[in-house]
C-alpha cells in the first residue's frame, strides 16, 4: 500500500483522493491507478485533452 501512494505523487491531496476511491469501491490502490488509466483510454480526444488541461492548471495554482 505504501508503494502504490509514493507513486501516486508528492501532493497528499492526490493521496488522500487514491485511498478514499480504494476504500469507497473496495478496490487496492494498484487497482483504482490501473482502473484510471482504462477510464483515460475511453476518452475521446477532445475530452482528454480538456481533462489534461485542467489537471495541468491545477499543478500550476498549486492544488495538487
Amino acid at each position: 500500500m505504501t508503494r502504490a501512494s509514493t507513486a501516486s505523487g508528492v501532493s497528499s491531496i492526490i493521496k488522500n483522493i487514491v485511498h478514499k476511491k480504494a476504500l469507497a469501491t473496495r478496490l487496492r490502490l494498484k487497482e483504482i491507478f490501473y482502473v484510471g488509466m482504462l477510464a483515460i483510454d475511453e476518452l475521446d480526444e477532445k475530452r482528454l485533452q480538456e481533462l489534461a488541461e485542467k489537471v495541468h492548471q491545477m499543478q500550476v495554482n498549486g492544488e495538487i
